[in-house]
Parts: C-alpha cells; structure tokens; sequence
C-alpha cells in the first residue's frame, strides 16, 4: 500500500480559485498536470472517498442456520471448587430465543449423587421432548443472585 501524502498547504489554498485566478496567483508553481488533478481531488475528496468506502464494504451473505434447540444448566454456588451447590435450573433456547425453562430448586442438603440423578432425570425428560443428550452450556451465578422466591439467603 502507498505511503499517503499530506496535500501541500498551498495547494489546498489554491483548490477554491477558479483555474484561472489559480494560474495567476501562482504562475511558478503551476502545472497544467499536477494541478488540475488535484484541485479536483481536494475539491471533490468527501465524494471520492465516500464511493471508495462503498465498494470496499464487505457483501453480507444470509445463509440459513439450522434450528437447534439446546439447554443451558444453571447453577447457583459459590466461585470455589468446593463450596456446596445452592440451586440447579435450566432454560432452554431455539437459536436467540428461549422457548421453555425447569424452575430453579434448592439444593440444600442433597447429596452428590443426588444432584447427579435429579440431572439425570431432567435431561431423560428434556431428550424426550427437544431431543438432546447433554447440555451445551453450564453458566455458574452467585447465590446472591437466587431468583427462587423462598430462598433462605434473602431473609
């Protein structure tokens, strides 16, 4: 790519004169060439650069996406490896738009084995009506943030 150039202070004084006020005003400096191309340049710059901008604009092909539904598993604990699960939902989405959800429920005082089981389930129920074996995504969220109505952590 070429090195762009500043227009000499000159010349962009020189662009608004007619052609001849330009010959007159600078009769050394003037080249027939040089000059009428680039007083054209200046004059017209916002409109050259505009049409090169459009063509330089990438085309935006639509290509049809397939319609994959999938779950998301979210688990309300705490960011350490070993702090207890507070709650457990899962939402389910079609492309951007969510089309179905399992309510959140507490966890409090279950055992592994049976968060692994209540999971278990959920994903035979959800196999059986979206057609899915895992879920695609696990999203961790504070306890905090616990949008179970009677959660223990906002009284």
């Amino acid at each position: 790519m070429a090195k762009s150039r500043e227009t000499p202070a000159k010349c962009l004084r020189c662009a608004p004169l007619s052609p001849a006020e330009a010959r007159a005003k600078h009769p050394n400096c003037w080249d027939d060439k040089l000059c009428t191309a680039r007083r054209f340049y200046i004059n017209n710059r916002d409109r050259i650069n505009q049409k090169r901008a459009r063509k330089r604009i990438e085309r935006v092909h639509n290509i049809p996406t397939p319609q994959v539904k999938h779950g998301i598993l979210q688990v309300w604990r705490e960011n350490r490896e070993d702090s207890p699960i507070h709650a457990i939902g899962v939402e389910i989405w079609e492309q951007e738009r969510k089309i179905a959800m399992i309510a959140p429920v507490h966890c409090a005082g279950w055992l592994p084995s049976q968060v692994h089981e209540y999971l278990r389930q959920v994903l035979e129920v959800l196999g059986a009506e979206y057609g899915f074996k895992k879920f695609a995504s696990q999203v961790l969220i504070s306890p905090e943030q616990c949008e179970i109505y009677a959660c223990p952590l906002k009284y």
